[in-house]
């Protein structure tokens, strides 16, 4: 009977096991073309003009902050003051808190006298 029982479980994971190597290999498709170095060369001298910009782009900011032209942005959202717990919450928190606290005091007391 414990066989019987095993034996799903077993043949369940072996051909999950089976299937999801076949699903998760990346192998090259039929479909799809191979990367060519003329791509990889296209898109490097691509990056290679973003990064200049950026770099650029940033060297232009730090000299303005050093300046004093770019004033910093205010805030999307004003800070909260409150932490929106109700006071029956609050109290609900701290009696808990004594009370866990109470309870684990007792309990290793206890423990202790043996």
């Amino acid at each position: 009977m414990t066989k019987r029982l095993l034996a799903f479980p077993l043949v369940l994971a072996l051909a999950l096991c089976v299937c999801s190597t076949s699903v998760f290999a990346d192998g090259l498709k039929a479909g799809e073309p191979g990367t060519s170095p003329e791509v990889k060369e296209t898109s490097a001298k691509g990056a290679n003009k973003a990064n200049l910009k950026l770099k650029s782009d940033m060297e232009k900011l730090l000299s303005d902050a050093k300046a004093g032209k770019v004033a910093p942005r205010p805030q999307q959202f004003p800070p909260t003051a409150k932490n929106n717990l109700s006071k029956t919450t609050k109290i609900a928190i701290l009696a808990a808190a004594i009370g866990s606290a109470i309870v684990l005091i007792v309990v290793f007391h206890e423990l202790s006298k043996d």
